[in-house]
């Protein structure tokens, strides 16, 4: 019997460096624990898209938890596991509001991604151009929002402007400038959006719940402050020598960087060794 039944990791500066791709000791690590029945799932706040992409590259499980949480997804099946979409009110109100502004606006559903700008990739992922919001939210369920703009002092004090007018919608994560607020010139900055009562610790519990594994016997691993949720409703946490110090204080275990194979290097001492 495993220890161990199941793994939640995130991908950017933790299962892989950012934007990086997968190594190969890293994809051996996976294998030898898929062979002994783990399920290492992507837990990211990236699309659905991309997440099955990093998964299938690194030969993980069929799960993948995406948009901070507000998706779950088994894509060998193509089947929802859980999602929490935005109201299309919602959406419409934040649209004309970025359209006002000069804001770039990505929405996420599963497998799709749209964005209101031309010709533009953020974070090397591919969105579909849309002139038309009705169309996109009247055929889709949007999960997540994502908000991005040049301007620092708007973007500093969205979360609050936002938390009043929508108190439906809560920002789940931003651009580490926006968080410890330190402006760095030229830079564009973001915000998560999703349902309120929605964090990556949701889409663990979700899974958890329809996989029928106790808590017990699940590792987070992560290195951003949207990681840290992840740690209370897990047996055992990690966090990857390069990620940000609260989540290294409170997490069961330090591995190394993301730089070095810090992911496989802790699965293979937790999970593989007698």
């Amino acid at each position: 019997m495993n220890k161990y039944d199941i793994v939640f990791c995130d991908i950017d500066d933790t299962l892989n460096p950012s934007n990086g791709t997968t190594t190969k000791y890293t994809r051996e690590v996976m294998k030898k624990l898929k062979d002994k029945g783990i399920k290492v799932v992507v837990n990211t706040g990236r699309s659905a898209k991309y997440a099955i992409e990093k998964s299938i590259e690194a030969g993980l499980s069929e799960y993948v938890i995406s948009s901070n949480g507000a998706e779950v997804y088994n894509f060998h099946e193509r089947k929802e596991i859980f999602s929490k979409p935005i109201s299309n009110e919602d959406i419409l109100s934040i649209y004309d509001y970025c359209e006002t502004h000069d804001m770039t606006i990505i929405l996420n559903s599963l497998e799709k991604r749209y964005i209101n700008i031309k010709d533009y990739k953020y974070n090397n992922e591919p969105a579909i151009y849309f002139e038309d919001i009705n169309e996109v939210i009247n055929n889709n369920k949007i999960n997540q929002l994502v908000i991005l703009s040049s301007n620092f002092d708007r973007m500093l004090v969205l979360p609050n402007m936002f938390k009043e007018k929508f108190p439906s919608l809560k920002v789940v994560h931003s651009s580490i400038g926006l968080i410890e607020e330190k402006r760095e010139p030229g830079k564009e900055y973001y915000h998560d959006l999703v349902l309120e009562n929605t964090a990556k610790s949701t889409g663990i519990v979700e899974l958890l719940d329809h996989l029928n594994i106790d808590s017990e016997k699940a590792i987070a691993i992560g290195n951003g402050y949207d990681d840290i949720c992840m740690c209370d409703v897990v047996g055992t946490s990690v966090a990857v020598e390069n990620a940000n110090q609260t989540l290294k204080e409170i997490a069961t275990y330090i591995t190394d960087s993301s730089e070095n194979d810090g992911v496989a290097k802790i699965l293979e001492k937790l999970c593989l060794e007698d």
